[in-house]
């Protein structure tokens, strides 16, 4: 999986703005089963990449003024186990995420299987563009309760996919 994130959102919420990056490591087993003899390999590896890009779509974040936000998603099924505040305005959920997801383009059938781990940043930001308060409290629970009202109204954010570089796959 990329070292960057595999989808992001941000919401501006009048004095605060709220970014979400969600990252993804691990290995996925990606499998191609072609409907008919292929001779170029890049048309296979184009399928792969417009795959593993359908199989970001449809993230959604809820719960966002919680210890435990939920992320759903058609392609993945996301298990968190903890989370960790970062200095000066981010807080980080963590946790597992099992994949199963299929689809079919021109060169076949596409399968995405596999366990890996997965991180939400939350970031809350001074919509003014101010910098945030070396003094500011740097613990999680002052986190929350500062910016707890702006979050809860949020309600639910659709995460936006970002696409994965070809050079990112590697055959087996």
């Amino acid at each position: 999986m990329p070292t960057t994130p595999v989808a992001t959102a941000a919401v501006d919420i009048g004095h605060v703005g709220v970014r979400f990056e969600l990252f993804l490591s691990g290995d996925l087993a990606i499998s191609l089963k072609p409907v008919r003899p292929v001779a170029d390999d890049r048309a296979l590896r184009a399928c792969t990449l417009k795959a593993l890009r359908a199989m970001a779509k449809g993230l959604m974040v809820s719960g966002v003024g919680s210890y435990s936000p939920t992320i759903s998603s058609p392609a993945a099924e996301f298990n968190q186990v903890g989370y960790r505040f970062q200095a000066p305005n981010t807080m980080t959920f963590t946790g597992g995420c099992s994949v199963t997801f299929g689809q079919r383009c021109e060169c076949g059938d596409v399968g995405v299987t596999g366990e890996v781990r997965y991180s939400l940043d939350v970031t809350a930001m001074p919509s003014d563009g101010r910098q945030i308060e070396a003094a500011e409290s740097t613990q999680a629970r002052a986190w929350f309760r500062r910016h707890e009202e702006e979050l809860a109204s949020i309600g639910v954010v659709v995460l936006v996919a970002v696409p994965i570089p070809p050079g990112q796959l590697v055959s087996v």
